[in-house]
């Protein structure tokens, strides 16, 4: 596998809601005739929210460097904003841990920067360290990614109202 090889393409339609906290499926309009309704996930400004993705790593991932999430989002507000993306990972290894059992996650976090105009897509990436920076899956694991807006970023003022993730390209660093 090389480096931008892409491994997994997520999008709204193949996450699942944790059991509380979660994001929340939605549409938005294009203007073609007729207008696309393109599935977004809405993550509120006001609450953390989460989205969980049921994930097997690709036999071809080599793990010797780790991954790039690029985030796939829009905004209710424009730029100058920006809006804090956090993910991680939750490795379910074979015959090795029960997914009943208490987890806490190791987010890593990109703060990116909102479209210039809203129904405008920006794309900002996460990376990720093979081994424990992304719960040591590797080829062939059974992982959970799971993704969250942070509404209190440390740096910059955050974008009022909801970002829209629209999906989560997944590649080989």
């Amino acid at each position: 596998m090389a480096s931008g090889d892409t491994l997994l393409i997520l999008t709204p339609q193949m996450s699942a809601p944790p059991a509380a906290s979660y994001a929340t499926l939605a549409t938005g309009t294009g203007t073609s005739t007729p207008a696309e309704s393109i599935p977004v996930l809405n993550f509120d400004d006001g609450n953390q929210e989460y989205i969980d993705f049921y994930c097997v790593m690709p036999s071809h991932y080599a793990g010797t460097t780790g991954v790039t999430l690029t985030v796939v989002f829009s905004a209710a507000e424009t730029a100058s904003d920006v809006v804090a993306w956090q993910a991680a990972f939750r490795r379910l290894a074979d015959d090795a841990e029960q997914y009943s059992s208490s987890h806490t996650y190791a987010y890593n976090e990109v703060i990116a920067t909102a479209p210039s105009a809203t129904a405008e897509v920006a794309y900002d990436d996460i990376t990720f360290t093979n081994g424990a920076d992304m719960d040591s899956v590797v080829a062939g694991d059974y992982f959970i990614l799971r993704v969250t807006r942070d509404p209190t970023p440390s740096s910059g003022t955050d974008v009022t109202g909801d970002a829209s993730l629209h999906a989560v390209h997944v590649k080989e660093t």
